[in-house]
C-alpha cells in the first residue's frame, strides 16, 4: 500500500470511527437534562460500603483548610466525589459535566467535590489556575495517595478518572472506574435515584 493510500486510509478510518462515536454519545435535551429514553438500574450487588476507616484521611482543600473525608459526604446531601488530575485528558472530558450536575441539581441537594491526585503543595497553584480556566463551581481538594489506593481497591494502576456516588446518609450508591462515554447520564440517573431516597 503506498504512503497516500495508508494516509487515506486512516483518515476515512478515523472519520467512520468519529462519526460513531458521535452517533452513540449521550443525548442532551435542552436545559441539560439527560433523555428521558435511559433508566437507570442501581447495580446488583450494591456497591461495597465505605467503613469507618475512611473517617482518617484528612483532606487538604484547595482555598485552605482541610477536611476529614467523612465530613465531605452525608450531611443529608447526595455527594458525587471525582478523582481526576490536571494531566488527565480523559478528566477534562469529564469536568464541564461536573460542572453541570453541580449547577443543575445543587438546589436539589446535590455537592459535587473533585478530589485531584497531585500533590497540595508542589501542584496547588496548577490546580488553582486550572480550576479557575475551567470555572469549576464545585469543592476540590488534594486526596491523600492512601486514600486514593483505598477507592482504588486492588487495582493497583490507580485509574483516573474515577467517580463514587453516595446517598444523603453518606452510603455509597454507585461508582465509576475510568471514563464513561455517557458519563452525564449515568450520573444523572444515580444523582436522581440518590435523592428519591429517603
Amino acid at each position: 500500500m503506498s504512503q497516500r493510500n495508508y494516509l487515506l486510509f486512516v483518515i476515512i478510518s478515523s472519520l467512520i470511527l468519529l462519526s460513531l462515536s458521535c452517533s452513540n454519545s449521550s443525548v442532551v435535551e435542552k436545559g441539560g437534562s439527560a433523555a428521558t429514553s435511559y433508566v437507570y438500574k442501581p447495580p446488583v450487588p450494591a456497591p461495597t460500603p465505605v467503613n469507618s476507616s475512611a473517617s482518617k484521611y484528612s483532606v487538604p482543600m484547595l482555598d485552605g483548610g482541610s477536611a476529614r473525608f467523612t465530613d465531605l459526604i452525608g450531611n443529608n446531601k447526595v455527594v458525587v466525589v471525582n478523582f481526576w488530575a490536571t494531566w488527565c485528558g480523559p478528566c477534562s472530558l469529564e469536568i464541564p459535566e461536573l460542572i453541570a450536575l453541580q449547577r443543575d441539581f445543587k438546589d436539589k441537594g446535590l455537592e459535587v467535590v473533585g478530589l485531584t491526585v497531585e500533590d497540595p503543595v508542589a501542584d496547588r497553584q496548577k490546580v488553582q489556575d486550572f480550576a479557575q480556566r475551567l470555572s469549576i463551581n464545585y469543592k476540590v481538594g488534594f486526596s491523600p495517595d492512601e486514600m486514593f489506593y483505598y477507592f482504588n481497591g486492588a487495582d493497583s494502576r490507580g485509574v483516573i478518572p474515577q467517580t463514587f456516588i453516595f446517598d444523603r446518609n453518606g452510603k455509597l450508591i454507585d461508582s465509576a472506574r475510568g471514563f464513561r462515554r455517557n458519563f452525564r447520564i449515568w450520573a444523572e440517573g444515580a444523582v436522581n435515584h440518590a435523592l428519591s431516597q429517603e
